[in-house]
């Protein structure tokens, strides 16, 4: 190879160095960082008009990425669906899921660019090839108002169409609504003008009755004037006999306050504490009848045997009235020892009986106080081991005299 081929070839790729240099100035683009794809979905609606290949990827206005391609999105009838803008972004930017990208387009020229307003802050950051949906804007509106108001464009939008719908909407109303109500208001106040002169009629001849009543009503107040000053003296001693039975009420509720309530306070006091006095007498006899109880019941054991004697006594004297004079034999001295003993042993018996019916009732009635009263426990239990003692005294003397040798002469008489 010769001098000038070396040389054209050396100017060559000299160029095409240099152009790529002034492409990656141009472009922005930094060989060395690392980048990573998201996909930003545009509805049809809001469309990409002004994106391109290589349009810049801004966060807050700073560039941080580049478009890398568009792609339409075909639904199954065919019919063009949604568009999906491929970008690289630089690496250190974190986007999530509620992140907010505006297409904003240059106030000169037909160009536009991507400009996430947001980058969010839900959950975890999105993994690369993500899918972020574009907030819809409105173009040179958006670009107008400012990336913190284009999320706001489109609702302006809205309103300024409602507004003119409204607008249209006007004369419609004013031929279905107005003119009827006008109509109306014809018609009324034709009909006024021809009733007026009925209602003036009517009207003049209620004043006429009116003026009449006023002037009736007059007269009867001057009736009514004169009526109170032909009676003043008498509704003047009739208010004065008033305000007298109202002072002896006053005297009279006083007296019942000042004297009657206190005694009856008095006679109810007095009342309460008899019922008091009069309870409290009935828990001491109560309590005097529960200690005594066992002397009671002795007592009337004592007169039981009393009466029971006396009653064999009588019985024996007027079935042999003879043996009061009688002096008895051995014999007849050993039947009266076992009669004697048999009877001991059955009043003994009907005793402990007794004894021990009273201890069931004492028992029975107050249980607490049997258990809690130590005096009263000793006092029932010696009443019960007397009557216990009684009953083996009188079964050894019976038995003493079961037991006992025939006296003499005893054969004899059988």
């Amino acid at each position: 190879m010769n001098g000038p081929a070396i040389k054209t070839v050396f100017f060559l790729l000299s160029g095409v160095v240099l152009f790529a240099l002034v492409a990656l100035v141009l472009l922005k683009l930094d060989l060395f960082a690392t980048r990573t794809p998201y996909v930003v979905s545009f509805h049809i609606q809001d469309g990409v008009n002004g994106l391109s290949q290589g349009a810049e990827v801004q966060v807050g206005g700073m560039a941080r990425g580049r478009v890398t391609q568009i792609n339409p999105v075909l639904s199954s009838s065919g019919e063009l669906d949604s568009i999906n803008v491929l970008i690289d972004m630089d690496s250190s930017v974190q986007i999530y899921k509620d992140a907010q990208v505006l297409r904003i387009m240059t106030l000169l020229g037909s160009t536009a660019t991507l400009n996430f307003v947001a980058l969010g802050s839900q959950g975890e950051a999105l993994p690369a090839n993500s899918m972020i949906q574009a907030t819809p804007s409105s173009g040179v509106l958006a670009s107008i108002l400012g990336p913190y108001n284009a999320t706001k464009a489109n609702k302006v939008i809205d309103d300024f169409v409602a507004f003119s719908a409204f607008l249209a909407s006007i004369p419609n109303d004013y031929k279905v609504k107005v003119v009827p109500l006008l109509d109306n208001a014809g018609t009324v106040v034709s009909d006024l003008r021809t009733d007026y002169t009925d209602w003036r009629t009517k009207v003049s001849t209620a004043l006429g009755s009116a003026e009449t009543s006023m002037v009736k009503l007059d007269a009867s107040m001057t009736d009514v004037k004169g009526i109170l000053e032909r009676n003043a003296p008498k509704i003047d001693t009739t208010i004065a006999s008033l305000d007298t039975a109202s002072a002896s009420a006053n005297d009279a509720l006083k007296h019942f306050n000042q004297e009657t309530i206190p005694l009856v306070d008095s006679a109810l006091r007095h009342g309460e504490s008899a019922v008091d006095s009069f309870g409290k007498s009935v828990d001491i006899v109560h309590t005097l009848l529960l200690e005594r109880s066992p002397d009671i019941a002795e007592m009337l054991s004592n007169l039981r045997t009393s009466a029971a004697q006396l009653k064999l006594a009588s019985m024996e004297v007027r079935r042999s009235p003879w043996k009061i004079l009688y002096t008895p034999n051995s014999d007849e001295i050993a039947h009266e020892n076992l009669y004697e003993s048999a009877r001991s042993f059955a009043m003994a018996a009907g005793d402990l009986r007794a004894a021990g019916e009273s201890l069931r009732l004492v028992i029975e009635r107050d249980p607490g106080r049997y258990e809690a009263d130590v005096k009263f426990r000793e006092a029932v239990q010696a009443m019960v081991l007397d009557a216990l003692a009684k009953y083996e005294l009188a079964q050894q003397k019976l038995n003493d005299v079961l037991l006992s040798p025939e006296p003499a002469g005893e054969s004899k008489a059988k």
